[in-house]
């Protein structure tokens, strides 16, 4: 059953990380194609907020903490007076924040037993292999706005503040400009920082401009690659960047080198051509149909009935060699 065509007030509750929000970007854009004429609201994590901040889409932006009392996120929450409202998370938490909310229309997937919370429940079926996460996320979206809309690679918008803050942080820098992404959620997930100061080496050595970037928590982690490299390398942590001027910064970039992890997907949908380096998780959950961005698999030869995440020692991370990511990145910069 669709969303009505009578909704005023549609609040977007958005997921924990910032891949899968860029993944989720068909969900706002298909909102605002089917209630032209309401209120959209993104209610998101306030370390994510700034992300939003020049989606054209989106009219508000809530940031609400889901960690903190469901008492007080509900409270947030019903203070848009929003008459519905659709969860990306598929957490029971998140149905149960809504509820107490008293938003009248609560849609989302049929899952982890909160389908009693939701008044539009959505069902998926069951994936025997990993899919992208963003054609989760478009299922949904199709169902509850009545359309069948193909695939697309993501989109967002970035504000001319940031835009500014960016071209600032990146002053003075000479271009090409590769970005590398040496941190990660999970330490399996983390390409040996030595493995990223050859690939700089090399890359510098053909004209390019490495800048190492990552939250102030990472420092330590890029200085490990600063001084391994005899090439000069930027470090970025210290710039007060925000995840609104990183958009800025990934736009301005000629080539991402990363990790599994979030600034991947900024690059997707800034058109910025990627590198992803890919250990024991699984590529086919983030996969996106464009040239622009190349899987580096730790065994691509893992058979396709195995998942790398069940597989860590076959997929261990470290055995993807610079030698490759190099020729790759020369091809791209080329």
């Amino acid at each position: 059953m669709p969303l009505p065509s009578t909704i005023k007030h549609l609040t977007i509750l958005f997921p924990s990380w910032v891949g899968d929000v860029v993944m989720a970007s068909c969900v706002w854009q298909m909102a605002r194609k089917k209630f032209p004429d309401a209120t959209i609201t993104a209610a998101i994590r306030p370390q994510l907020a700034s992300l939003l901040d020049g989606v054209e889409e989106i009219d508000e932006v809530l940031p609400l903490d889901m960690k903190s009392s469901v008492f007080v996120a509900a409270k947030k929450l019903r203070a848009t007076n929003s008459d519905s409202i659709i969860l990306l998370p598929n957490s029971i938490r998140s149905a149960l924040i809504a509820r107490l909310a008293r938003i009248p229309i609560r849609a989302g997937y049929k899952r982890d037993g909160r389908s009693w919370l939701l008044t539009l429940g959505v069902t998926v079926d069951q994936q025997h292999e990993p899919t992208p996460t963003s054609g989760y996320y478009l299922h949904l979206a199709n169902e509850l706005f009545e359309m069948q809309e193909s695939p697309s690679l993501p989109t967002i918008g970035i504000s001319d503040a940031q835009h500014a803050k960016a071209l600032n942080i990146l002053k003075g820098i000479s271009s090409p400009i590769v970005l590398l992404v040496v941190g990660a959620s999970k330490s399996q997930k983390r390409w040996n920082p030595k493995h990223f100061a050859t690939v700089a080496d090399a890359l510098h050595d053909m004209g390019a401009t490495c800048c190492a970037i990552g939250s102030p928590d990472e420092q330590a982690l890029i200085q490990e690659v600063v001084h391994a490299a005899t090439a000069p390398i930027h470090d970025f942590t210290q710039s007060g960047m925000t995840l609104g001027t990183l958009k800025g910064v990934v736009q301005k970039a000629a080539l991402m080198i990363t990790n599994d992890t979030g600034p991947r997907h900024l690059a997707i949908a800034s058109g910025t051509p990627t590198i992803a380096l890919y250990g024991p998780t699984d590529f086919r959950w983030t996969k996106y149909a464009c040239n622009h961005d190349v899987a580096v698999l730790a065994d691509p030869f893992l058979p396709t009935n195995l998942v790398a995440d069940d597989n860590p020692t076959r997929c261990e991370i470290n055995n993807i060699p610079p030698s490759d990511v190099i020729a790759i990145a020369k091809q791209l910069l080329t």
